[in-house]
């Protein structure tokens, strides 16, 4: 066995990569990774982000974070009614669609569209298909523009292999990848828990990541 076919998973707590550069773009997410480019150049008060679970919003909240200088906020803290949110900054709200205080984020959208600021919001629904029974805040969100994440394709899921593995300071070989492409579930989250699994595994196992590895982590969760 040669060095390229495999590699150790090290032990290290290393800085998960959220720069622009290592945000993995492909043809299903290119549409949310142009708007977060455009700014400050938005005609709206905002945006919103729309995607499956673990596809890359909480990431490209961080990018926008370094352009706009945004506080990230999350659900809770908008129906607990943090009046600190009430300032002169951006602000990006995640996971948007549990929010159930209306009324305060009509408050909230009011106050920051009048200091002039700019909201991004993440859900892992439409507006369309959240529960948001106050008119007048529906009618705002629905004036902000959707951007969506699709489930991905090959080039996305390859990328965040690349960059799920590197994060944790391994670098897999083109045959290993080729062998969890065609064989992995097709969603952000499939991807994330065999990166996950695997280097779990292979440090309490003191093994190294190998195809034999993998697809017992592949055939282990197709049966669970």
């Amino acid at each position: 066995m040669t060095y390229n076919s495999y590699q150790y998973a090290l032990s290290l707590q290393l800085r998960e990569a959220r720069d622009r550069e290592d945000f993995v773009v492909g043809e299903s997410n290119k549409d949310a990774i142009t708007w977060i480019d455009k700014y400050p150049n938005w005609q709206n008060n905002g945006l919103i982000i729309v995607g499956p679970k673990s596809s890359g919003k909480s990431h490209l909240v961080k990018v926008w974070q370094k352009s706009s200088s945004c506080s990230i906020v999350k659900s809770e803290d908008i129906d607990k009614e943090n009046k600190n949110l009430l300032d002169s900054e951006n602000i990006a709200i995640e996971d948007f669609h549990n929010v159930s205080n209306f009324h305060f984020l009509l408050h909230l959208f009011n106050y920051k569209s009048e200091k002039k600021c700019k909201l991004l919001l993440t859900s892992r629904l439409r507006i369309s298909e959240i529960d948001i029974r106050l008119k007048d805040i529906k009618s705002r969100l629905t004036t902000l523009p959707q951007a969506f994440i699709l489930m991905p394709t090959d080039d996305v899921i390859k990328g965040i292999l690349y960059k799920l593995f590197k994060d944790k300071g391994v670098i897999l070989n083109e045959d290993i990848i080729k062998f969890i492409l065609m064989r992995t579930e097709r969603t952000y989250m499939a991807v994330n828990k065999l990166a996950n699994d695997a280097n779990r595994i292979s440090l309490q196992r003191k093994k190294k990541i190998t195809i034999p590895l993998i697809r017992e982590i592949i055939e282990k969760n197709i049966n669970i």
